[in-house]
């Protein structure tokens, strides 16, 4: 079986989402991992992984949306995760985005933030889905400060460097769409153990002039065997094991 470790189904129509689970189904995708981004994509998250087992929760804030809440609102929202943590496979999509971000007071926040979830993390021992939009290097330089144990780095596939130093680290990283066009992407997935690897969508983000959808993990997967020379069905089985020993 298949897993996507990386989407946002509460951002699909909700008379969509059947029809997308029961077309990832025929392609084998067995769970889909949807992570929160503002206060109110947790309780959606929630409520749909009630309703559709296939879907499981990952709770968080996206870096971007801390910096529109105040301290009253983050802290209700860490009280919200505390009551629910344990309904939720992770914590997630959390950690930095210095693209946008680019004032020290916003960064100090995010990063102040971020080590609160890496301490809830620990705390719950809950893997984190992390996003690390131009601040990949402060990112492993928190996580390994912080004593991270259960780490994803989601779409942590641009530098070579930072991806050893994350493999070093035991931490797993996720690959998703670009994968199947992005050369250098995938010059650098031929050297990443397999052991540590997971795939992901993003859904329902564009790439491509496309909206990327749960059932396009196969194709990343096929993609993934055909750059490291081995079988689909060595893929499918390393997927199995990656997804659960971290979730």
């Amino acid at each position: 079986m298949l897993y996507d470790c990386h989407s946002h189904i509460d951002l699909i129509n909700e008379n969509e989402v059947e029809q997308i689970l029961e077309n990832s189904k025929k392609e084998g995708v067995k769970e889909i991992i949807s992570c929160a981004t503002s206060f109110y994509s947790n309780e959606k998250i929630l409520a749909l992984s009630k309703k559709y087992p296939q879907i499981k929760t990952a709770l968080g804030l996206y870096p971007l949306n801390i910096i529109e809440l105040n301290e009253e609102e983050l802290k209700r929202a860490f009280d919200f995760f505390r009551k629910n943590i344990k309904k939720a496979i992770a914590i997630g999509e959390v950690g930095l985005d210095f693209k946008y971000s680019t004032k020290k007071e916003e960064q100090e926040k995010q990063t102040r933030i971020f080590s609160k979830f890496i301490e809830l993390s620990k705390e719950f021992n809950k893997p984190l889905i992390i996003h690390s939009r131009y601040a990949q290097r402060q990112v492993v330089e928190i996580l390994k400060e912080k004593k991270a144990e259960k780490v994803l780095l989601h779409s942590f596939t641009e530098s070579k460097k930072l991806m050893k130093q994350a493999s070093d680290l035991g931490y797993y990283i996720s690959c998703g769409i670009k994968t199947l066009t992005d050369e250098n992407i995938q010059k650098n997935l031929k050297e990443f153990p397999l052991k540590q690897l997971l795939f992901e969508t993003d859904s329902p983000i564009i790439f491509n002039n496309e909206k990327a959808h749960p059932k396009k993990i196969k194709l990343i997967a096929e993609k993934v065997a055909e750059l490291k020379g081995i079988s689909f069905k060595e893929v499918e089985e390393q997927q199995e094991k990656n997804y659960s020993k971290l979730f």
